[in-house]
């Protein structure tokens, strides 16, 4: 699979590393001309282009930015046409204090209605970077929880959770993905602000009969 990554930070440079690792083509998109030879030294085996060209030929394409860089990043991008747009952020305010008001809606239901073409999926906003590809914590693995409306798109990014460690996990249509970046917002109010730290992470535990009855 040819994949678009769209943010080379904590969570975009480790989804990079992994997918390359499982034998996608990872493609990054970086604003800055003067940044391509840095990235593309940081991540052998990438393409390294300007954000305006990482949708080029590419399957998915992965927004793992702050939520102020979407738009303006959104507004530079090609064509998004039946593409698979994996949404990672949150849209938090600038001291952490909690999320920012979108009427009602989460930054990825706004995401959606921005380009109503792409197949929109909230995804890997809810754990910390360090537990991508590391996902095992005591006898249990960290939860990889997504959400969209489209089910070929989620069964796509289902698929590249599952080569990150995590253990997919449905979250339903794509509105819940408020409810995602709430559980982001607890995550980053009980790692900083009760100072947990970072080294914790949530699992969705059922019995055998309710899986199979899902």
């Amino acid at each position: 699979m040819k994949i678009g990554i769209i943010g080379t930070g904590n969570i975009g440079g480790a989804l990079a590393r992994l997918w390359m690792a499982h034998g996608h083509e990872v493609v990054l998109g970086v604003r800055d001309e003067q940044k391509v030879e840095a990235v593309r030294g940081a991540f052998p085996g990438a393409s390294v282009v300007l954000t305006e060209d990482a949708t080029e030929g590419v399957e998915v394409v992965t927004l793992a930015l702050p939520w102020p860089a979407v738009e303006p990043v959104l507004a530079r991008m090609g064509p998004l046409a039946g593409k698979v747009l994996i949404d990672t952020n949150n849209p938090l305010k600038a001291d952490l204090s909690g999320l920012k008001e979108l009427g009602g809606r989460s930054a990825a239901e706004v995401i959606q209605q921005l380009h109503p073409e792409a197949r929109v999926v909230k995804a890997f906003n809810t754990v910390g970077a360090a537990y991508l590809g590391h996902a095992r914590v005591g006898d249990a693995d960290a939860g990889g929880f997504y959400c969209g409306d489209d089910d070929g798109a989620k069964a796509v990014v289902a698929e590249l959770v599952g080569q990150t460690g995590l253990v997919p996990v449905d979250c339903g249509p794509l509105r819940n993905a408020r409810y995602l970046e709430a559980m982001a917002m607890l995550w980053i109010n009980m790692a900083f602000g009760h100072r947990r730290g970072e080294r914790f992470a949530f699992a969705l535990l059922s019995d055998a009969a309710s899986r199979a009855n899902n």
